[in-house]
């Protein structure tokens, strides 16, 4: 039911949006582990067995390209992103709203509501970006058993009006709520939303 009404929203702001310039047009096309980079392969095949539903993406984001594997690990959907090369980038968790910490999600509803007249949120991942402290085997196994207790940006897709036209917006946040960045995104890419 979530998911029917998420893409009945989705159709209805997009007959209203108004898009810039600057909008990130991602398309995903799925494809088998083989046909990722070995490296990427070589951090994928250590999942747990654990790991249920996983799927395999080659992704285009404009002139870049990128690979991501995406899996229901204990309740969540994580989505795991590759370079072209095949080094690890960012691990992502979908989590709820109530699931943030208060002060975290008071700092975003107040970015939200002092930047726009209303406002929807889509969807949440928690952001954990690779470093390369660790080999990405470790920073993944970390994710999985402890990311409780480490600290996340936060990626928020939200369907955002202000002066009367609705768009489609990716906000990244830090792990106390403060916001990073925003971009556009583009109306025929949104199925990316959705694992």
């Amino acid at each position: 039911m979530m998911k029917f009404r998420l893409v009945l929203i989705i159709c209805i702001w997009f007959s209203c949006f108004n898009l810039e310039a600057q909008t990130k047009n991602e398309k995903e096309s799925r494809i088998q582990l083989s046909h990722f980079p070995e490296q990427a392969q070589s951090v994928l095949n250590t999942l747990t067995t654990q790991a249920k539903r996983i799927r395999y993406y080659k992704e285009t984001d404009g002139n870049k390209l990128s690979f991501e594997s995406k899996f229901k690990y204990k309740g969540h959907w994580h989505s795991v992103e590759f370079s072209n090369l095949g080094a690890l980038e960012d691990i992502e968790v979908l989590v709820k709203e109530k699931q943030l910490a208060k002060p975290v999600k008071t700092a975003i509803r107040s970015y939200l509501k002092t930047n726009a007249t209303k406002y929807d949120i889509i969807k949440i991942q928690e952001q954990y970006v690779y470093s390369g402290d660790h080999s990405g085997v470790a920073f993944l196994n970390s994710i999985l058993e402890n990311r409780k207790t480490l600290s996340s940006n936060y990626e928020i897709i939200v369907a955002m009006k202000s002066q009367k036209s609705w768009k489609l917006k990716e906000l990244t946040f830090d792990e106390h709520g403060a916001f990073i960045n925003a971009r556009n995104l583009q109306q025929d890419s949104y199925e990316y939303i959705m694992y």
